[in-house]
């Protein structure tokens, strides 16, 4: 396994991932995927809450000194350091070097810390989406994105008459169920290009090809499909 320290790997952040303006607040973004990652590998919640804390802790605490740039998914290289972490304190509590079989174990891309470590990415991706469409909502006049897939999302068995009803009371006017439909497919368009974008950041020289690559990983996909060429 190649094991990079985490002192290398978040010295060297800035400057892989040049879009990421604020590494910290980025590292910090998706602290919840690296708590579910130690967890499923460390298995002890104290231990694992412990070990996830004390690296956040290190990477708020730290003073990024860029040195070599490096290829590759954002997500891929912070989950390298968390890794390290992780395994270094298995070897401490146990005193003995872990097995191969059990570190493979660990590494293998079906693993359950691997899916917890994508399946958490992915919710944080969709988070930003969502708090940034609602940004974009606040901060422009009569739009209604946010409202309006939210109540799509949150109300699936609901027709679109009933969900046009229902925001029209937000509203405070009538509206028909067909403009209902159309500020919908708006608001689902923005919401891509929203995910698209979150995505781009934790790519180094992100093209068409490595981003749709990276949303098929995370399980994007659906979300963005239909407007992949316009998000992109």
């Amino acid at each position: 396994m190649n094991q990079v320290t985490p002192k290398s790997v978040l010295e060297q952040i800035s400057t892989c991932w040049p879009m990421i303006s604020n590494p910290v607040q980025f590292v910090m973004r998706y602290a919840r995927a690296i708590q579910k990652y130690v967890a499923a590998i460390v298995r002890d919640p104290h231990d694992a809450e412990e070990v996830a804390q004390d690296f956040l802790v290190r990477v708020f605490d730290k003073s990024f000194c860029p040195e070599n740039v490096s290829r590759g998914r954002f997500r891929d290289y912070l989950k390298s350091a968390v890794r390290y972490v992780a395994i270094s304190h298995l070897r401490k509590r146990r005193a003995v070097e872990l097995s191969e079989e059990m570190l493979a174990s660990i590494i293998q891309p079906d693993s359950d810390a691997d899916l917890a470590w994508t399946h958490e990415w992915q919710s944080c991706v969709l988070e930003r989406a969502w708090q940034s469409l609602e940004l974009y909502q606040q901060q422009t006049k009569d739009n209604g994105f946010y409202s309006v897939l939210r109540l799509h999302t949150d109300h699936p068995q609901k027709s679109s008459e009933e969900l046009a009803t229902q925001f029209a009371e937000q509203l405070g006017r009538p509206l028909r169920a067909d403009a209902f439909r159309q500020q919908l497919r708006r608001a689902r368009k923005h919401f891509a290009k929203l995910i698209v974008a979150e995505v781009r950041q934790t790519l180094q020289n992100p093209t068409a090809q490595t981003v749709e690559k990276e949303l098929v990983d995370l399980l994007l996909m659906p979300y963005v499909r239909e407007f992949l060429t316009v998000a992109d």
